[in-house]
């Protein structure tokens, strides 16, 4: 009962500083709109495309469609496509149904259909170019039907004839991604949130553990020794209360992410809790070891920030470690933000089972329990010492 007290009041004192907690959960936020969806502006548009028909024709369809250099093409399936709209990932997606070959053939409408939840810019654009390409390619099959009729020849190779010489004398560069079973594009706005995340949170324990640094600026530290609870229950209250304050930041932030700025990062809930909760340990026992070894707030900022900048940037939290030289990506497996990041991708991107992540949970179980045991030791010799 005393060290719930005790927690409610650390958390109480970690919620007074406003300021710190809307800038600590706005910051990654900002830099993930800054970073994916300012930047990258002028980038392709993907267009999702499940074709049910298989037919000659409908490949036909999806080819004249990446034609266009503005769009990028994915292949998925019509249940993807509606989870993606729902969950408000894309804006729209296209259906290419059954017999679409046969009613293309015979003149009858076209079994095909978009599936929107809402209507953007993207969507309309997206719109418009199908609505013409579909209109250019029902004239050109049907077109070709009549003159193969008359020449005696294969309508499909007529047709294909045709399109491709329209693909080519237009010169447009195709890029084409399909998706395996089970996994989901790696969006760039949902992976610059992953590492700005991994990185900030750990701002945020820093935030948590500066009262310590405050008992040893005015001199609190022998009272509390003196005090008929056990300096050992504070600290232990003081770290919980800390992981507690962390995982309501992560909490926000994911939630604050889903809805702002549409990234869809809470598919796997409990997978991507549970990496969030053992790294979040590990930051806390990490953390709870350096600030034993600092006494003045200035000198606690200073070497936290150098810690995080470093790291951040050596994880991955920047830019994605698949691009970065060999030996930065040695380096990288020293730091907890490329071990997170690689994980919750995983789980996220890959649909990953939690038994295959058990090499980075098992290194931050195993991290965070050291670090708090070695804390606590040095800790009770400090305690010890001032005894003496």
């Amino acid at each position: 009962m005393q060290m719930l007290i005790m927690i409610k009041k650390q958390l109480k004192l970690l919620f007074r500083n406003r300021i710190a907690i809307l800038a600590t959960i706005s910051v990654p936020l900002i830099l993930t709109y800054l970073f994916s969806f300012s930047m990258n502006s002028s980038s392709t548009e993907k267009l999702y495309i499940a074709d049910s028909d298989k037919s000659v024709y409908s490949k036909q369809l999806v080819d004249t469609l990446k034609q266009h250099k503005d769009i990028t093409v994915v292949n998925t399936t019509e249940a993807d496509i509606k989870k993606k709209v729902d969950d408000q990932e894309i804006s729209l997606g296209l259906v290419i149904n059954k017999n679409f070959g046969e009613d293309l053939l015979s003149g009858n409408t076209l079994d095909i259909k978009l599936l929107q939840n809402y209507e953007n810019g993207d969507s309309a654009v997206l719109e418009q170019i199908i609505s013409g390409d579909v209109s250019t390619f029902k004239k050109v099959v049907q077109d070709s039907k009549y003159i193969s009729s008359e020449l005696n020849s294969d309508n499909y190779k007529l047709s294909s004839q045709i399109l491709g010489d329209i693909k080519n004398s237009s010169n447009i560069s195709v890029a084409d991604r399909s998706l395996n079973s089970g996994q989901k594009t790696q969006d760039e706005a949902t992976l610059r949130l992953i590492g700005f995340l991994v990185m900030f949170i750990w701002f945020v324990v820093i935030q948590g553990f500066r009262t310590l640094i405050d008992e040893k600026e005015n001199s609190t530290f022998n009272r509390l020794l003196s005090t008929p609870t056990k300096y050992s229950n504070y600290l232990l209250s003081k770290i919980i209360a800390t992981y507690i304050f962390g995982a309501l930041h992560i909490a926000a932030i994911l939630i604050a992410g889903k809805y702002f700025l549409k990234v869809s990062i809470v598919d796997n809930l409990l997978s991507v809790s549970l990496i969030f909760a053992a790294y979040l340990l590990v930051l806390t026992s990490i953390t709870s070891i350096i600030v034993l070894f600092i006494k003045k707030q200035q000198n606690f900022t200073v070497t936290s920030s150098i810690i995080i900048t470093v790291t951040g940037l050596l994880g991955g939290s920047f830019f994605s470690m698949e691009i970065a030289p060999s030996y930065i990506q040695t380096i990288s497996k020293f730091t907890p933000e490329a071990w997170a990041i690689q994980a919750l991708k995983d789980v996220m991107f890959n649909n990953s089972a939690l038994t295959l992540e058990v090499l980075p949970l098992s290194i931050f179980v195993g991290i965070g329990v050291l670090g708090l045991i070695v804390s606590s030791s040095l800790v009770n010799s400090k305690i010890k010492f001032k005894s003496v």
